[in-house]
């Protein structure tokens, strides 16, 4: 029994005596570590202070020589020397050889200050050389005053660390001997000893520093004996510790329970000290149970942190389906007003803002919602896009607005309904132009100030920045604002209105940011929704006059003949034919005629009905269609056609006016029994015999 107790014992001797070899090893290690430590300290100490002290000092005598420089610049006198400096010279450069520094720049009144490299002197000993660019005096400028100062308070300095067994040199970056009141350091230095190297000196001022060694012999001995004697005996107790445990904790099954113990220490359990099995059995069943709950914490908190993901990308997914199936619907409109309600569908429907609403800009200057009534008169809310006091108005015009509480801005009472009292959205809906007012306005009122301008939005220029204070007269820029927005140049426009409503969906800025894409979208469709119209009035008008061209004519006299058929109407055509057009072309030049047709044109708008229907037929030839128009009807309007263009000037800046005459013919059927090609050639040839008779005269066509 015994033996067995001896044989099992022995591998945990053997463990224990190993363990005490490595605390004691470790220990003295330590101890190695922490001299060396404070040995470095001392050392680094008496460095730094060192270095400190022969930085001030040579930072004094260089201030003091410089200070002497100064005064002597600002005498008008060449400098003399003071305290101890060395005899002063002049010079226009700097000596090669000294291999002088720079270091202060010079700014102001200060001067630039260069050092050189320590030297011997005989009688004086070492010495540091100076010089100082000086810029005026009696000397040429700019010249250099060159001196030196005496080191030997540094070599006393020196020389008193040395007596205090502290040894210390200045070299330069090559590692070359400056300056030391020590001698050579030794390269070889006992383990007892510290050096310490490479502390600047001149506090970074040269621009190759100078470094203080220093080198304190037998520096262990100088070491404080508490540090030591503190570690020390840490180590002889951790010792004595692991002796007294080895009775304790050799044996397997406590091995075992303090393998245990801890890891449940290590996993945050408390166990009490010498711990019974009980209590570490006890310890485990809690660490296990935290264990799981925790993974039952976290394993929720992923599921949750997953499902919101994918919440926020399903939400996401189907506002940009929504985005999508909004902004193609809008591209596939035709009419400005299914845009609009497109818009306003989609953020009502599809972003859930029930409160949006549109106000369309009308022809008089107003901003009109249909879904807000005007309480004075029952009729939808009309908002004036010229008054400085609308906070619709300032919006429209200055751009987009975000606002949490709308009603601390400047508006109007009547906008109270609109803007509400919660955060509001408020985005101008317009097309964006592609082309200048000049290449827009195809007739001839060329009066506009902005005609010329290459600004594309030219009607901003009719709301001046004071309009956005919120303040001044309405009526200041009533008329200039209304020019423009029955100008043929301002696109259609609305101003769109998200309002946050109670109990509804709250908006914010996150959110009104893919309402102002979708806005964004709608500008765009209002864009291809202007080409449609621009390439259907192309498709059908004549480019230079605006009238409609000679394919829409016929076209349009078919279904007036087919009308008069149906109802039995009288239909009368007036072909006009512009007198000797050659002439005043090879006279005035091509460009005139053009401008000459354009008025013809307009005089011919002046003169028919609303109803009639005019048209270029080709050349200088124009036709209008006169529907349920009497032969006496049709002369009468013939008769003042052919005055007006008698009439009118055509070359405005001539001496003399210049006139043009047409010749009209006129055809009437009571009750459509022609074809398009027989009423068309009834009219032209009473035109030719109205041109044969003498001109600018009216011919009636009366049969077959």
């Amino acid at each position: 029994m015994m033996r067995t107790e001896e044989k099992r014992t022995r591998p945990g001797d053997f463990f224990l005596l190993v363990v005490l070899l490595a605390n004691l090893v470790c220990g003295v290690g330590l101890i190695g570590v922490l001299r060396a430590a404070l040995s470095k300290d001392q050392v680094a100490a008496e460095s730094t202070l060192a270095s400190s002290k022969i930085s001030a000092y040579l930072w004094g005598k260089v201030l003091r020589f410089t200070s002497a420089v100064a005064e002597g610049r600002r005498g008008g006198e060449d400098p003399t020397p003071k305290g101890d400096g060395d005899a002063l010279t002049d010079a226009s450069d700097l000596p090669l050889g000294e291999s002088f520094q720079r270091i202060r720049s010079g700014t102001g009144e200060s001067l630039p200050i260069f050092i050189g490299a320590p030297r011997d002197l005989p009688g004086r000993g070492r010495v540091l050389p100076l010089a100082v660019l000086v810029a005026g005096g009696t000397r040429q400028d700019p010249h250099y005053v060159i001196g030196a100062i005496s080191l030997a308070d540094v070599d006393g300095y020196l020389g008193d660390l040395r007596r205090r067994g502290i040894l210390c040199r200045i070299v330069d970056p090559e590692g070359n001997t400056l300056f030391d009141a020590s001698g050579e350091l030794r390269d070889r230095r006992d383990s007892a000893s510290r050096f310490e190297g490479g502390v600047p000196v001149m506090g970074g001022a040269l621009s190759r520093e100078w470094s203080l060694q220093t080198y304190v012999p037998n520096a262990g001995s100088r070491l404080p004996f508490l540090p030591q004697a503190i570690l020390a005996t840490f180590f002889l107790l951790n010792m004595a510790t692991l002796v007294y445990l080895r009775q304790r904790f050799i044996l397997p099954a406590e091995a075992a329970l303090e393998a245990v113990s801890e890891t449940v220490i290590a996993q945050g359990e408390i166990l009490p000290p010498r711990a019974a099995p009980a209590h570490i059995a006890g310890a485990v069943k809690n660490l296990l149970s935290r264990c799981r709950l925790e993974w039952e914490e976290e394993n929720r908190s992923v599921r949750e942190a997953t499902e919101r993901r994918l919440r926020e990308i399903s939400e996401s997914q189907k506002n940009l389906l929504s985005h999508h199936r909004l902004t193609k619907k809008m591209l596939q409109s035709r009419r400005t007003d299914e845009v609009f309600e497109i818009l306003l569908a989609g953020v009502t429907e599809g972003y859930g803002y029930s409160g949006a609403l549109i106000g369309k800009v009308s022809a008089d200057g107003y901003l009109v919602f249909q879904g807000e009534t005007d309480p004075v008169s029952g009729s939808p809310l009309r908002i004036p896009l010229w008054n400085p006091g609308s906070l619709l108005a300032r919006t429209f015009w200055s751009g987009n607005l975000y606002h949490g509480s709308p009603r601390e801005l400047a508006h109007l009472p009547e906008e109270e309904s609109i803007v509400g009292s919660f955060p509001v959205l408020c985005l101008p809906i317009m097309r964006n132009l592609g082309v200048r007012c000049e290449e827009v306005k195809n007739t001839v009122d060329r009066n506009c100030p902005d005609y010329h301008s290459e600004d594309k939005k030219c009607w901003l220029r009719q709301v001046p920045q004071e309009f956005f204070t919120g303040e001044g007269n309405p009526e200041v820029h009533r008329e200039a604002i209304t020019a423009c927005l029955r100008c043929e140049v301002f696109p259609s426009a609305a101003l769109l209105v998200v309002r946050s409503v109670e109990n509804g969906k709250v908006l914010n800025r996150e959110n009104a940011v893919p309402i102002s894409g979708l806005a964004s979208e709608a500008g765009h469709a209002l864009e291809v929704v202007s080409l449609y119209d621009n390439m259907k009035i192309m498709a059908v008008t004549d480019g230079l006059t605006g009238l409609y061209n000679h394919r829409e004519f016929y076209q349009s006299l078919r279904r007036e003949l087919e009308r008069a058929r149906r109802y039995r109407h009288t239909l009368s055509l007036l072909m006009i034919d512009v007198d000797d057009f050659k002439r005043f072309n090879d006279r005035h030049g091509h460009p005139a005629g053009d401008f000459a047709l354009r008025n013809v044109a307009n005089l011919l708008r002046k003169c028919a009905r609303t109803s009639d229907i005019l048209a270029r037929y080709g050349g200088e030839e124009f036709a209008v269609i006169l529907p349920e128009s009497t032969p006496a009807g049709a002369l009468m309007v013939a008769e003042r056609i052919k005055l007006e263009v008698a009439g009118h000037n055509f070359i405005q800046n001539a001496e003399d006016p210049v006139h043009l005459t047409v010749s009209i013919g006129i055809f009437s059927s009571e009750n459509g029994d022609v074809t398009e090609d027989q009423i068309v050639s009834l009219a032209d040839e009473a035109s030719y015999v109205a041109k044969t008779a003498g001109k600018n005269q009216v011919v009636v066509k009366t049969s077959f």
